[in-house]
């Protein structure tokens, strides 16, 4: 997975205080968190976040919604599968390295000594269930989403270009698309892959009534398209309007498909979902400017959502 060095050099010339290390945790519950401990960064991952998003992402390419220009029994939907399935667990510990990257981490070590850091999810008490929401920690979430984004550059480019070294006979459909709309596909499909990560902790959260400061699975997954297109424009020369329809069919065939599997969504990707969505956004952009000033100190770069 994604190393803390090539995190490093994404972001441009950032001093590396302190070491970073990932385990993980024997748990069910799918959490990550990262945190300071004994003088460098430590990221905890849940061990079962691999094999449940693998599981997940086999299942949702047997439905015939999903990629139907690929026959049910081809081989290309499970080899599929593993690269979405290995793009989310990328962008998990992308995530965690934001929170780092972002100050977060530090900024809560200098407030409160022997903190635990920052969580994916807390537990709350079942009597507690509408415990309110932190500003800042959901402004710390939406800029943590987009630095862990900007993060995938690598892993998206490769997959771009294994996409675009195939000589394929004209009857031929991979999993990935065709090498003329490389670019495009693999941009959508990368936006729908971690919308189904999101719809997924999402279900654990509410199952298991826990406190999270994440927006609606939606909402990040639109704050990752925005970071991903914008990323992909300064490398590549592709057809906007082209990935937008691409993005927003495999956002609602994956969305159907994942509804077969009991993972309810609070909005959908229609035009009332996608307004409601801009408004939310808006809202998040606002609560990352308020706060930003305050881990100003202690982020590893400086950098603006619009550089981003």
């Amino acid at each position: 997975m994604t190393d803390v060095g090539y995190i490093i050099s994404c972001l441009g010339d950032v001093t590396l205080h302190f070491p970073a290390s990932v385990n993980f945790e024997q748990s069910d519950v799918l959490n990550a968190r990262v945190r300071r401990v004994d003088g460098e960064y430590l990221i905890s991952i849940s061990s079962n976040f691999d094999p449940t998003i693998n599981a997940v992402m086999a299942r949702l390419v047997t439905s015939a919604d999903v990629l139907p220009w690929l026959l049910l029994d081809s081989l290309e939907r499970p080899k599929g599968a593993e690269l979405l399935s290995r793009l989310c667990m990328e962008f998990i510990l992308a995530h965690e390295h934001g929170h780092i990257i972002g100050g977060h981490v530090d900024q809560l070590a200098l407030e409160k000594a022997g903190t635990d850091g920052i969580s994916e999810f807390n537990v709350v008490s079942r009597d507690d269930q509408h415990a309110t929401y932190d500003e800042r920690s959901q402004a710390w979430e939406y800029e943590a989403d987009t630095i862990g984004a900007a993060l995938l550059d690598k892993q998206i480019d490769e997959l771009i270009e294994a996409v675009k070294s195939q000589n394929l006979a004209d009857n031929e459909r991979t999993f990935l698309g065709a090498p003329e709309i490389a670019v495009e596909h693999v941009g959508a499909l990368a936006i729908a892959a971690l919308y189904v990560l999101f719809r997924l902790m999402r279900k654990t959260k509410d199952e298991l009534i826990l406190v999270g400061h994440h927006p609606d699975p939606l909402v990040r997954a639109f704050t990752c398209r925005d970071v991903i297109s914008h990323r992909l424009m300064q490398r590549y020369d592709f057809d906007r309007g082209r990935f937008r329809e691409m993005m927003i069919y495999h956002l609602e065939t994956f969305d159907w498909a994942i509804e077969d599997l009991g993972y309810a969504a609070s909005q959908m990707a229609d035009d009332d979902g996608v307004n409601q969505v801009n408004d939310s956004l808006k809202n998040l952009a606002k609560l990352q400017s308020k706060y930003h000033h305050v881990t100003n100190n202690t982020r590893w770069a400086k950098w603006s959502m619009s550089q981003i």
